[in-house]
């Protein structure tokens, strides 16, 4: 017997579903309508053609890590737009960001060529969870320039913006007015209501048509298995982490010691490994080099 997967149930940060909403080019003005609400949110000119093109496979991509959704396209002007949903905290996700943005903006740039052919490139990353500390940075939504530190006003080029939004410090009360950019949050967000959905979509022609293409998801059965996986891989990953740290109380309890300690750590990775957890996510989880988790088991 299939599985009744119901809209109200749906997770907007799923992998599966943020791809077959958004990274579709039947619906790409909602591709559109997402990263526009950043650009209206800075006061740069909006875009008005969107070309999606293929990614090479990244370290995370392959190691089955939770980068969600993984949008590049160039714009109309020339500009490069990458869009990631993150769900998985990593660490030094600013330096990981500023990398990728490096790599997309060199790829443009073949031998010979002069530099002024470079363009404007953006990345937009969504998160899941809280990257800055509130008392370092409190607001939802940070945006990363080139900026002469004596004066913020002059930038070395403006061809380099790294969003990031923080969903967890969105939040939003009932019948409050929102801009574009908190109506897609809204959307995203597992905090909101279906009711408060249909209300955006009746302002929102994008959220109408987001909404509209979920109906249409959770009659595919390949969609909703793959979905389902997605789902399963997040809870797994969750169940992990909180082993991890109950154990590495727990211990650190008994005998006086903190987790990071070498014989709490040593003894975490025997019963992660008599658990069956591979060992590239044993040393993800614990800080390690993988080579140290090898020789420990």
């Amino acid at each position: 017997m299939r599985k009744v997967l119901k809209v109200e149930d749906l997770n907007r940060m799923n992998d599966v579903l943020a791809k077959f909403i958004f990274a579709n080019e039947d619906r790409k003005s909602l591709t559109l309508g997402l990263i526009n609400s950043f650009f209206v949110q800075e006061g740069t000119a909006e875009i008005i053609d969107f070309a999606f093109k293929d990614r090479e496979m990244d370290p995370d991509r392959q190691e089955g890590k939770g980068t969600v959704l993984d949008v590049l396209g160039e714009c109309s002007d020339g500009t490069l737009v990458n869009v990631e949903i993150q769900l998985e905290q990593i660490k030094e996700m600013g330096k990981r960001s500023l990398y990728y943005w490096a790599q997309l903006y060199q790829r443009r740039l073949q031998e010979g060529e002069k530099y002024n052919i470079l363009n404007r490139t953006v990345t937009i990353n969504i998160l899941d969870y809280k990257l800055f500390p509130d008392t370092e940075w409190k607001e939802y939504h940070s945006c990363f320039a080139v900026l002469n530190t004596k004066a913020l006003n002059h930038a070395l080029t403006r061809d380099l913006e790294i969003h990031f939004v923080e969903l967890p410090k969105w939040h939003h009360k009932k019948g409050e007015k929102l801009n574009r950019l908190e109506r897609w949050l809204a959307y995203l967000s597992s905090k909101t209501t279906m009711e408060e959905r249909r209300e955006l979509a009746m302002v929102d022609a994008d959220i109408r048509t987001a909404m509209e293409a979920e109906k249409e998801f959770v009659q595919n059965y390949e969609y909703i298995s793959a979905y389902d996986r997605q789902e399963k891989y997040e809870r797994d990953r969750m169940a992990r982490e909180d082993f991890v740290r109950e154990e590495g109380e727990m211990r650190g309890e008994k005998r006086g010691i903190a987790i990071g300690k070498a014989e709490a750590k040593k003894e975490l990775v025997i019963l992660l490994r008599k658990k069956g957890t591979p060992d590239s996510e044993i040393a993800e989880l614990l800080d390690m080099d993988i080579t140290e988790v090898k020789k420990i088991h």
